[in-house]
């Protein structure tokens, strides 16, 4: 018979899924539905009891509202306690697994209350007045504070700790995209805690700068917390030396300190604060690990010195006296294969774990375990089971040995099978007997050179570098074992950190972008480590969220990409087996439908394969225990026999799942001559190779890894980037904001680019600004002296026409009438004198206002100045003016020169005296008040008020109202307030009367 070829392009349901990121979510999609029930029900609980506390706290007493959330997190501990679950397995096994006294669930519960607890603290805080508090007590807050953040990263260190030591859990960091779905909740358990931790540390650093404490007394306070740490540290098992312990907390509360002294934050500080706990955790993490590491190392190592396996041992005895069909077997042709054939079917451990061979003994020299069954180790060939049938018709000498199998099955279905205790650990290791290997996997030593010194009998010593872990481990009984694995490099330690740091910044911004909305963290606002919105900022955060975006995208493509590129790997390869095998098949005149031809392939192609008739019922199968066991029903599934119809007997594959063991079958058509379907062929294999898997995850850690720290170095670039475009910005705005004419220097900026130019018409605003000024000043200098000319010649003029007049009528009185001029010269000569006088008196004036008195500035308070003034006035108080005093009860201190000052007010009562008109009694005010930070003097009086279109030249130098002066008292009053930096300013109303207001800052 012909046997036809195999359909190569096949059509049907093909999955294969890549297996790694979180794909446990479709395998326990229960477990996450309850999960995330849980999860509502609980975050709404605590939002309602944090609410119904926080109105308590308000309305009773705030020792009311944390007595309630205390007995919150109690009860909800407790209830925890009691509280189990046997399915689905990932809830059963959260209340299962011990983490540091409780179980695995109290981890999951209190890393969720400890970000509840720490915003209802932020939002139940009332900042008491941390700065008037004695220097001894800032001192002891800054150390309870220290202390705090220390006590919770010993916590946290501890959790890490039993996690990784104590709970069962493999955490695999080679394959971190790989770890299952309760190593992922520990793990996020421990994010949590560290960004609690995070939170807390902030809010404690925003604490510190209020209360203005010096660097070095809070390098004291934290050198003080240390020596309160060290002591806890040595006690506490956290399996580091207290000195490493103190030099890791000195490093973080170094960096809190300077976060403190800078106060200042920013985008990089959040990259910092985020890669600090990631660091942490991960190292930790790591550390924790290689312990676990070797103790496993160390417990696989004694386990392989004494090899008995009890199981095989039972099966066996059962075998020799209650199975006659081993007899049958035994006295045949082909013993060795019949009888593995038939303990794969019968006895499956036996099948699958150890290999057979009929060895010529005479007589076994070992430890007899039965009648007719002996251990055989120590020897030469690690350890084996001799056993003979009680075949009396059977006179050959020797016996059936049974040698335990080093490496693992590559059978997919037998991995439903227990393995053996060789079988259990992943370990490479190498078995030493009589100084020669006796068993080995792996390439782990290449001889008993390579071990070194062994260490004495029960005793063991451990090699550890960055690439290989190995332990060495001397038996009493002669057994020398070496035990090794490959912790993964350096490089494993980041990716972890990578893991972690990405977990972190996602956390972050989930809890700042809805702190922006709701105050969960009210303490902790975003702007404490983002800073509050500026162009720097903006240009760190978009390279950063370049990064972050090219990250997200270009990882999904890549993985997209390698799970297409997966598929089509197994694709091939599927068929190519499938087109090898038959191919066997097609050189055989009939198919290979009996269990020995058929297991003999299987061997040969190391695949389980299984024949069913046209009709669906088994034939053969090189897994037998499947179907003797009642795992799986002797026939194919109906779901495969419509697939293959509906495909017209093309090769289809499908999903298919054994006792919790998942995995692809292929199905494939063997045609009769007349092309109809004579047998089914199915092949079961994993949906994933494990080397390609391996080395997927390995690449994918790497470019996770790359793109961690590319965006570590993106925000590196982002702050030197926006600092080299906000630095001319911001010296701009300094010079800007200290600008003043006639004392700008110009900017430097060697690049002759945009920012450049900006600098370069910058410097020549400043210099055509500076020509500008020059030529103002010239040009204010030549219009004062134009304008004082102007008054000058205006005001001697007055006088000088009267002093002409006189004279010219004395001298025509001389010539006219001498005796009458004689009489006339008196009074000429007194009229010349007081017009003399007049010019003097001008003078005066005008020097008095050119050449003013420098400013003897001081501290005085002016209550005292005004009450002088008062007095002054009072003292010679005319019957029609009442003056009225209103000064504050608390004394008002000012900055400026006195005399000036009294100056000032004198000539402000007398123009509000002159301003009165007769016949209308005068009411003047003298009123001294504190306004929005400065100091004023009030004065107010009854007069005429001043006309609206002369209001603005009050303050002119020559103006004035009055029929005598020159108007330069107002005029010289402005110019000693604006010189003491105050102003003086006026408010009136047309015959209703007039309010001058002197305006001072107060003094500091």
């Amino acid at each position: 018979m012909i046997w036809g070829q195999l359909n190569q392009r096949a059509t049907g349901a093909v999955l294969f899924p890549l297996g790694i990121g979180i794909q446990w979510w479709a395998a326990q999609s229960s477990s996450a539905i309850a999960f995330g029930i849980g999860v509502l029900f609980l975050a709404a609980g605590l939002a309602g009891i944090g609410g119904f506390s926080r109105r308590l706290s308000r309305s009773r007493h705030p020792l009311a509202g944390w007595a309630l959330v205390a007995l919150a997190v109690l009860f909800l501990n407790i209830f925890y306690s009691v509280l189990s679950f046997s399915a689905p397995p990932y809830l059963a096994a959260l209340f299962q697994i011990p983490v540091q006294g409780g179980k695995m669930a109290h981890l999951l519960l209190n890393s969720l209350l400890a970000p509840w607890l720490l915003g209802f603290a932020q939002n139940s805080y009332r900042r008491p007045p941390l700065q008037q508090w004695p220097i001894r007590k800032k001192m002891g807050l800054a150390l309870g504070a220290y202390v705090a953040i220390s006590l919770c990263l010993f916590v946290i260190l501890l959790l890490i700790r039993s996690l990784v030591l104590d709970s069962g859990l493999h955490f695999d960091f080679r394959n971190i995209f790989n770890l299952g779905a309760l190593s992922f909740t520990g793990i996020g358990c421990i994010v949590l805690l560290l960004f609690s931790l995070l939170l807390l540390s902030l809010w404690f650093s925003r604490e510190l700068r209020y209360l203005n404490l010096s660097r070095q007394q809070r390098l004291m306070a934290i050198a003080v917390s240390l020596l309160f740490s060290a002591p806890l540290m040595a006690a506490l098992p956290l399996g580091i030396s207290w000195l490493t312990g103190v030099l890791i907390l000195l490093v973080y509360l170094i960096l809190l300190d300077l976060y403190v002294e800078l106060d200042e934050g920013s985008p990089a500080w959040l990259i910092i604060w985020l890669a600090l706990p990631a660091a942490l955790g991960a190292g930790f993490f790591f550390k924790y690990k290689l312990d676990k590491g070797s103790q496993e190392r160390l417990a696989f190592a004694q386990r392989l010195a004494i090899p008995r396996d009890s199981l095989a041992e039972a099966q066996l005895s059962n075998l020799i006296k209650t199975d006659t069909l081993l007899l049958h077997l035994a006295l045949g042709a082909h013993i060795e294969e019949k009888i593995e054939l038939y303990l794969l079917e019968a006895y499956p451990y036996l099948g699958k774990n150890y290999r057979l061979k009929w060895d010529t003994l005479a007589m076994p020299s070992g430890q007899q375990v039965d009648s007719g069954l002996y251990f055989l180790a120590p020897n030469p060939s690690y350890y084996a089971y001799a056993l003979r049938p009680d075949t009396k018709t059977d006179n050959r000498p020797g016996w059936l040995m049974l040698r335990p199998a080093i490496r693992p099955p590559e059978r997919v279905l037998q991995e439903l099978i227990p393995s053996s205790f060789i079988r259990q650990a992943s370990f490479d290791f190498v078995a030493y007997f009589q100084d020669k290997p006796a068993a080995r996997r792996g390439d782990i030593l290449s001889g008993h050179a390579a071990a070194g010194p062994w260490p004495a009998a029960g005793k063991w010593r451990e090699q550890l570098d960055s690439r290989y872990a190995t332990l060495f481990y001397q038996a009493p009984n002669g057994y020398q074992v070496a035990v090794g694995e490959a912790p993964g490099g350096y490089l494993k330690p980041l990716s972890l950190f990578s893991y972690l740091f990405a977990m972190l910044l996602l956390i972050a911004l989930l809890v700042f972008s809805a702190s922006r909305f709701v105050p969960l963290f009210p303490a902790t606002p975003p702007e404490l480590l983002i800073g509050e919105p500026s162009l720097r900022h903006r240009i760190q955060l978009s390279v950063i969220g370049l990064a972050l975006a090219a990250f997200f995208f270009i990882g999904l493509a890549t993985i997209a990409y390698f799970r297409r590129t997966a598929v089509q790997y197994q694709q091939e390869r599927l068929f190519e087996t499938l087109n090898v095998l038959v191919r066997s098949i097609n050189l055989r005149d009939n198919p290979p439908t009996d269990a020995l031809s058929l297991n003999r392939l299987a061997n040969t192609h190391k695949i389980d394969i299984s024949f069913f008739r046209q009709d669906g019922q088994l034939i053969a199968s090189s897994a037998p225990f499947l179907f003797r066991d009642g795992w799986k029903e002797p026939r194919m599934a109906p779901a495969a026999l419509q697939a293959l119809e509906d495909s017209r007997f093309r090769t289809v594959v499908l999903d298919e799942d054994v006792k919790g063991l998942h995995y692809k079958a292929a199905y494939v058509a063997l045609p009769a001559t007349l092309g109809n379907p004579a047998f089914f062929l199915q092949i079961p294999y994993t949906a994933t190779d494990q080397a390609l898997q391996e080395s997927v995850v390995e690449f994918m850690g790497a470019l996770f890894n790359f793109y961690v720290f590319l965006l570590l170095m993106g925000g590196a670039i982002a702050i030197v980037v926006a600092n080299s475009i906000t630095r001319p910005l911001a010296a701009i705005g300094d010079k800007l904001r200290s600008f003043s004419l006639g004392s700008n220097e110009p900017l430097e900026w060697d690049s002759q680019d945009e920012i450049g130019n900006l600098v370069e018409a910058y410097n020549q605003m400043i210099a055509k600004l500076e020509e500008s000024t020059r030529k103002l000043r010239q040009s204010e200098r030549e219009g004062a002296w134009r304008e004082m000319a102007k008054q000058v010649a205006h005001e001697i003029k007055n006088p000088l026409t009267p002093m002409k007049l006189s004279i010219q009528y004395l001298q025509h009185a001389q010539r006219s009438d001498p005796e009458r001029a004689a009489a006339l010269i008196e009074r000429v000569s007194k009229t010349l004198i007081e017009q003399i006088d007049g010019l003097a008196h001008i003078a005066t004036e005008f020097s008095n206002f050119a050449k003013m008195p420098k400013a003897q500035n001081e501290q005085l308070v002016l209550n005292e100045v005004v009450t002088s003034v008062y007095h002054l006035f009072t003292e010679h108080q005319e019957p029609a003016e009442n003056i009225q005093l209103l000064l504050p009860e608390q004394p008002i201190k000012a900055f400026t020169d006195k005399k000036q000052l009294a100056r000032v007010l004198t000539n402000l009562v007398k123009n509000a005296q002159q301003s009165i008109p007769e016949g209308r009694p005068g009411q003047i005010a003298i009123q001294l008040y504190q306004q929005n930070g400065a100091s004023i003097v009030k004065v107010s009086d009854n007069g005429t008020g001043i006309p609206e279109e002369v209001q603005p030249k009050v303050f002119q130098p020559n103006f004035t109202t009055k029929s005598s002066g020159m108007g330069l008292g107002l005029a010289m009053c402005k110019d000693i307030i604006e010189a003491a930096g105050g102003r003086l300013y006026f408010e009136t109303r047309q015959d209703e009367g007039t309010n001058f207001f002197l305006e001072l800052p107060e003094a500091e």
